[in-house]
């Protein structure tokens, strides 16, 4: 004699519990979206009602976008110094390698990441002014 207990199937239990929890969240998400709403109004106003004027945005070393160009600028110095000792610890692993496969693929590896990096420092200006529109 078996004793059979009918217990719900493991995989259409964690499927419908999958399947609630993404109905749960969808409806979630698009009531938070539905909630928010952009702000229309006018940017210069905005600005204006906030105490910004073109003076402080634009004007002397003690702007806004002054210091925002000083912060880009010392990422850069620090990403270049950090690339430049990446560079050098993969010339080493490429060098001490020998005829270890994996070594020589570490340092091909840090170089080529390192060398991504350069360039992506070489942009970072234009990256920021971009995203802010400080540069030009």
């Amino acid at each position: 004699m078996e004793n059979s207990i009918n217990l719900p199937k493991k995989n259409s239990l964690i499927s419908s519990l999958k399947w609630k929890t993404t109905v749960l969240m969808a409806t979630l998400s698009l009531s938070f979206l539905a909630a928010t709403n952009p702000a229309s109004a006018d940017e210069n106003s905005a600005l204006k009602n906030a105490g910004i004027t073109a003076t402080s945005l634009e004007g002397g070393t003690d702007s806004f976008f002054g210091s925002l160009e000083k912060i880009v600028y010392l990422v850069m110095a620090v990403g270049g110094i950090w690339a430049v000792i990446w560079i050098i610890i993969g010339g080493m692993l490429l060098s001490g390698s020998g005829s270890n496969a994996q070594k020589r693929t570490a340092g091909m590896g840090a170089i080529m990441v390192a060398a991504v990096g350069v360039y992506v420092i070489y942009k970072a200006y234009t990256i920021a002014g971009w995203a802010v529109n400080i540069g030009a």
